[in-house]
């Protein structure tokens, strides 16, 4: 299934360690993500990063995280914060460039 390109509000996640990555939502999830997809692309400051995704993010997780290459992690603490109010964490954009390809926008 084809999906569209389109913007997308995700906000900051943490594991309360030091496992960092994007809350999608699941509106957004079922909305432009694929479940044949094994992995996403992300380009974060020109450089594309490829993420697993897990059978969680299509269940109660719904969240593209960093695991083993802080690479989410260090883009926060270059762009916004990595650490934030209980309940209000940063929000940035991600854009849709194709198929299972986004660019992560500061």
């Amino acid at each position: 299934m084809e999906r569209e390109n389109g913007r997308l509000r995700v906000t900051a996640w943490n594991n309360g360690g030091r496992t960092y990555g994007l809350r999608i939502g699941a509106r957004q999830r079922d909305r432009y993500f694929d479940q044949d997809w094994e992995q996403v692309q992300i380009e974060l400051d020109g450089e594309r990063q490829s993420f697993s995704i897990t059978p969680g993010f299509w269940n109660q997780c719904p969240e593209i995280r960093d695991r083993g290459r802080p690479v989410i992690r260090e883009w926060l603490a270059k762009h916004r914060n990595l650490e934030w109010p209980r309940g209000h964490p940063p929000e940035m954009e991600l854009v849709r460039l194709t198929e299972n390809r986004f660019q992560l926008v500061p």
